[in-house]
């Protein structure tokens, strides 16, 4: 009997908590000026990459101007639709006589999920190839799973991401362009 006693007390105890923070049990969603989004709603990112691999024992890379574009109709997804990298300078280490003859963002769109007080990008795939000459012919990486930073998770101008596979790293930012910068959010 006593028993029984203890057990309708830590149910009780677990429904007022539960009817007490409501919002506990609701996983995040994207937000407009505060309020859950329930439309078409598309991001335009510009914004830069980094990317670097071992060489002969020396970290080696570039960075390059890329723009994704970002679709979520609300709820607790959204996508990257396009990521283009516009071009690639600025390389240095092993790499600094190579340049970038192809490129291409692969499997798109790529799936973002939104946590808490950031989104995570899942495979993120990129390939990349290099002129002749260039001791690096080719990058084809995936990113299982990317993060990306918020500056301010409720009115997002800027994300960060960064991701380390074995030999390889890529990190990077985007800004929100225009007049939804600061307007969409996460909560």
């Amino acid at each position: 009997m006593i028993n029984q006693k203890r057990v309708a007390i830590a149910v009780a105890a677990v429904a007022c908590f539960v009817l007490a923070f409501p919002v506990l049990a609701q996983a995040a969603v994207w937000k407009h000026n505060g309020v859950n989004l329930a439309k078409f709603v598309e991001l335009s990112l510009p914004g830069g990459e980094n990317f670097e691999t071992e060489v002969s024992g020396e970290w080696s890379g570039m960075n390059c101007e890329v723009r994704a574009v970002m679709t979520t109709e609300g709820g607790s997804t959204a996508k990257i639709t396009k990521y283009e990298i516009k071009s690639c300078a600025k390389a240095f280490g092993k790499m600094s006589s190579c340049s970038v003859v192809a490129k291409e963002a692969k499997g798109l769109p790529w799936t973002v999920h939104v946590n808490a007080s950031d989104l995570t990008i899942t495979n993120m795939r990129v390939r990349r190839t290099f002129n002749v000459g260039c001791p690096v012919a080719e990058l084809d990486k995936t990113f299982t799973s990317m993060t990306l930073t918020l500056n301010t998770p409720s009115k997002i101008t800027e994300m960060e991401f960064s991701g380390v596979l074995a030999g390889y790293k890529a990190f990077g930012s985007w800004k929100v362009e225009g007049t939804n910068s600061g307007t969409y959010g996460i909560g």
